[in-house]
């Protein structure tokens, strides 16, 4: 993939996730904060998977899913519990 020529937002966001106890304001945010760690537990997701149009967070739920043979709303409880 050459995401040079990707003209979408990613929420890739490697940001330290050392403070456990966040409230989160959405699904979104919360992602934003463990995703680094999530990869690491699901190495079969790739970054590629990452890259959504504004908006379509639910679309990188959705290929989580398809990659770890989850339910969406299991992909959605195993983030807000990470």
């Amino acid at each position: 993939m050459d995401e040079g020529n990707i003209n979408r937002e990613s929420n890739v966001n490697w940001k330290d996730s050392q403070s456990s106890k966040h409230t989160y304001e959405s699904l979104r945010d919360k992602w934003n904060d463990i995703q680094e760690e999530y990869l690491k537990e699901h190495p079969n997701v790739e970054l590629g998977d990452l890259y959504f149009e504004t908006g379509g967070f639910e679309r990188v739920l959705e290929k989580i899913s398809e990659v770890t043979n989850k339910s969406v709303p299991e992909i959605h409880s195993e983030i807000e519990n990470w």
